[in-house]
């Protein structure tokens, strides 16, 4: 990694920690205040388009924006070595945040709705993470990534909602057989994602 993914890893740390912290305050709210019993199960759908935003997007376009990799790659380093760590340590960081806040959803709960069970809330970070990392590598501007991305996973969010319901009023599925197709889809999205900016990184000129 160069110098600026290194500081922007460490800024992205923080964002992280910041936001287990706003959750730890929402679910602190729910046991001192009944009333608002859920609010940290209902907020949940906001996470994704965090992790698109503040983790994919900024990923790479900020290393287009100020020529750092260009310096990266003349010092005997491939594109792919170059972009392999970034988004591991970005998708490690936004799966370890989605484990404590769901962790921490349950901790109030003491359950957890069936779209933040098994694999399916991880698959959506998972998800967000390579469309935010798929448009920093494509239009390489950071705010033009974040715009996207933001709005790219709302209307994903918009079109699985609409989905599930279909197939729970027209199938009958069952809310865990909903889950694992979701997350199935989602994971598949994300694989292809990281392969199409992974192409757009290695193909295209370095400028």
């Amino acid at each position: 990694m160069t110098w600026l993914a290194i500081r922007q890893h460490r800024i992205r740390m923080i964002s992280m920690a910041l936001v287990v912290v706003l959750w730890a305050g929402f679910v602190t709210a729910e046991r001192l205040y009944p009333g608002i019993r859920g609010i940290s199960a209902s907020l949940f759908a906001y996470l994704p388009l965090v992790m698109g935003v503040f983790l994919g997007a900024p990923l790479l376009s900020r290393e287009y924006e100020r020529g750092t990799h260009q310096f990266a790659w003349t010092q005997s380093v491939t594109r792919s070595r170059w972009l392999a760590p970034q988004v591991i340590t970005a998708a490690v960081l936004g799966l370890a945040t989605t484990g404590l806040v769901t962790g921490l959803i349950w901790w109030s709960l003491r359950t957890l709705p069936h779209e933040l069970t098994g694999l399916l809330p991880f698959t959506w970070t998972l998800f967000a993470v390579a469309l935010g990392t798929f448009w920093s590598a494509v239009t390489r501007r950071t705010t033009v990534a974040m715009g996207s991305a933001f709005f790219g996973v709302a209307a994903c969010q918009l079109i699985a909602e609409g989905l599930r319901n279909r197939a729970t009023r027209e199938f009958g599925w069952a809310p865990a057989t909903l889950g694992a197709v979701e997350a199935a889809i989602t994971a598949g999205l994300a694989g292809a994602l990281i392969a199409g900016a992974w192409w757009f990184v290695t193909h295209r000129d370095p400028g």
